[in-house]
């Protein structure tokens, strides 16, 4: 075999190796995002993800389509409240443990315990959470 014939051979071998990769990331990444729930649903999709879930489960005609839709509609506003109101004992309880904290903490340890809940607030946005509002003791940044 010659030197250019295994280049080029060698050359084809990568390329499907690389073309293989990409198709796997590709439906890696989809199937990630469409069949797991990563990070938090928006509001507004909960009802139409649990109405697509039954449909697609239970092969629901249309009219059982049109019944089930107000029970959805009423257990999607149901659990958005208990989201909101659990996503508001956590921000107080987490305040409340700063407040604890930081008095022990030397004033440098403080600036990073502030850094720390700034960089963890980032996150939680750009995950799609919405941030806690402001404490009621202290003016927005």
């Amino acid at each position: 075999m010659s030197s250019d014939l295994k280049w080029k051979l060698g050359l084809a071998i990568l390329l499907v190796f690389v073309a293989g990769g990409m198709t796997g990331a590709f439906f890696g990444v989809h199937h990630l995002r469409h069949h797991l729930m990563l990070g938090p649903p928006h509001s507004g999709d909960v009802p139409e993800r649990m109405r697509e879930h039954l449909r697609r489960t239970l092969d629901l005609t249309a009219e059982q389509e049109k019944k089930i839709g107000p029970v959805v509609d009423a257990t999607s506003a149901k659990l958005e409240s208990i989201r909101v109101e659990t996503a508001e004992r956590v921000r107080v309880v987490m305040e409340e443990s700063k407040k604890e904290v930081a008095p022990l903490l030397t004033p440098e340890q403080q600036k990073k315990l502030d850094n720390l809940e700034s960089e963890h607030r980032k996150m939680m946005m750009h995950h799609g959470f919405l941030p806690p509002p402001p404490p009621k003791d202290k003016p927005p940044p």
